[in-house]
């Protein structure tokens, strides 16, 4: 878009948002030479056992990019700095936080979330994951009106993504940062001009996305075939989907249906090869080809097989 700018684009708008996926918003508002006046985004906080502070990517783009940033532990703490910096809209992309009335109002045109599903399917904080886990077929991202029931305004405009076979979280993710960055890009200028004007939920349509807790992460063997194969999917790469055995937690990764059933104990392994581990369900069989054991790294099963995998036929996994 060089240096044009339409009447929207000249007005100060206010990011909210804090991981990867929200970085393709802003990059994309910042490509059409939006006057992004300040970035809002998660406080930092301790990663991994060694407690180190990582950046959000949200954080480190807006740090590249000098553009102003708040990180409060609740949004209302910053309410007076807002007001302040008379902004014109909101956007917001996964921020992960909750934006009461008395915020919602600041902006002169309101806030626009920028959501990854197609409302009112999903309403939440995580769709992407749930939509495998469902073994969805389709899925996509939305513009929406944010009101202050969560996920609840009205529609501005969407763009649909197919979920392929054997999509994972993560891969699905790579395919839906484009989309995200492409509605902001060409389609919210439009919202702004209010040429898109919010189309309102069905609401007898609705279903939830809520955030994934640990238990979701357990793997059930005692599904069928299909919904364990999509549970794995659906939390790969991050968080990853667990079973216990001999008291150790195990991750296990990168799976398919087999067309054998066992008649086994569901999480019965029947068989380990350098193919993978294949463990029985409540129906087929399925064959896990990657696994990541307590304090190990993740590994494929045929670079552990001679003499690194401690389990063995007849274990179960629970």
């Amino acid at each position: 878009m060089g240096e044009e700018r339409n009447c929207s684009q000249s007005k100060k708008i206010v990011f909210m948002g804090t991981p990867l996926i929200a970085t393709y918003a802003l990059n994309a508002l910042i490509d059409a030479n939006y006057d992004v006046a300040a970035v809002v985004c998660q406080p930092d906080k301790p990663i991994g056992r060694k407690k180190e502070i990582i950046y959000s990517p949200v954080k480190q783009l807006a740090l590249a990019k000098n553009i102003p940033i708040f990180q409060p532990q609740k949004i209302i703490e910053i309410k007076q700095e807002l007001v302040a910096l008379q902004p014109f809209v909101f956007i917001t992309c996964a921020f992960g936080q909750f934006l009461p009335n008395s915020i919602l109002e600041i902006p002169q045109f309101g806030c626009v979330n920028v959501h990854t599903s197609l409302l009112p399917k999903y309403r939440g904080g995580a769709p992407v994951h749930w939509a495998i886990i469902n073994g969805d077929k389709q899925t996509g991202v939305c513009l929406t009106k944010m009101v202050k029931k969560m996920d609840a305004g009205g529609v501005y405009c969407y763009k649909t993504v197919d979920i392929l076979e054997n999509e994972t979280t993560s891969s699905l993710f790579c395919k839906m940062n484009n989309v995200v960055y492409d509605l902001v890009l060409n389609e919210l200028p439009k919202v702004l001009e209010n040429v898109y004007l919010p189309i309102p939920q069905n609401e007898s349509e609705v279903s939830f996305a809520y955030n994934i807790t640990k238990e979701n992460e357990h793997i059930d063997f005692f599904q069928p075939s299909f919904h364990v194969k999509n549970l794995i999917k659906g939390l790969s790469d991050i968080p990853g989907g667990f079973c216990v055995w001999n008291n150790q937690t195990i991750k296990l990764f990168n799976c398919e249906i087999l067309l054998n059933k066992s008649n086994c104990y569901p999480g019965t392994i029947v068989c380990i090869s350098k193919n993978g581990i294949e463990i029985a369900t409540l129906d087929f069989n399925i064959l896990v080809k990657e696994i990541q054991f307590e304090s190990k790294k993740r590994a494929f099963v045929s670079d552990l097989i001679n003499g690194n995998l401690k389990i063995k036929i007849n274990d179960i996994l629970k």
